[in-house]
């Protein structure tokens, strides 16, 4: 019964949670990273500069240019496909993230270009292998000053990628994994608790 649950939680929490690979070349990836740093298109202007290096990237196709917050609705229009995610860090590579500006969450708008018109970017490599975020200038953490407004999706390009969802039997051994580290680490907690009264017993016989 367990086992059912736990896999269940895991498919509706998305196969972002665990992406495969990335979406695209590595060598695309990296060249967004170097337009991202080079395109002289200035800070607080994320669509902009998204919509730059997917053109760059030959991904352009059908996209239109927009602020930050809109952009879901403009990868729809071009065809790309949305994969739920947990969280912007365990996005595929390649994939491009959007958070919404606070107003249309009903939150007090922070003073901010993100916090009024939302921030996109696209998950990419720099020149060492490290995770960047790219759209108006390559940024090591994700989601600009908006991280909290993530929508919870990752933006795939539409037609053949290089990125996989693993396979079920792969999808089983992670919560297998997960589940004796949870069961490894209750019965350390329990140990240390009987531990805990042995000694108190022995103590107070003395």
């Amino acid at each position: 019964m367990f086992f059912r649950g736990a896999l269940a939680i895991f498919l509706v929490s998305g196969v972002c949670a665990h992406a495969a690979g990335p979406v695209l070349p590595r060598s695309v990836l990296k060249q967004a990273a170097v337009e991202s740093a080079t395109d002289n298109i200035r800070s607080g202007w994320c669509g902009r500069g998204i919509f730059s290096i997917l053109n760059k990237s030959g991904l352009g196709a059908r996209l239109q240019p927009g602020n930050g917050q809109d952009w879901e609705g403009i990868l729809t229009k071009a065809g790309w496909k949305p994969v739920k995610c947990m969280s912007p860090v365990k996005a595929p590579l390649g994939s491009v993230l959007v958070y919404l500006g606070d107003a249309r969450l009903g939150k007090r708008p922070r003073g901010t270009p993100g916090g009024r018109f939302g921030h996109v970017e696209m998950v990419a490599l720099g020149s060492n292998g490290n995770r960047l975020y790219v759209a108006d200038s390559p940024r090591p953490r994700p989601g600009g000053t908006v991280l909290d407004n993530f929508t919870g999706r990752a933006w795939l390009p539409p037609g053949p990628s290089i990125w996989q969802a693993p396979a079920v039997e792969d999808q089983v051994a992670v919560i297998m994994r997960e589940r004796k580290k949870m069961a490894l680490m209750e019965f350390s907690r329990r140990r240390g608790e009987l531990t805990s009264v042995t000694t108190t017993l022995t103590e107070g016989n003395l």
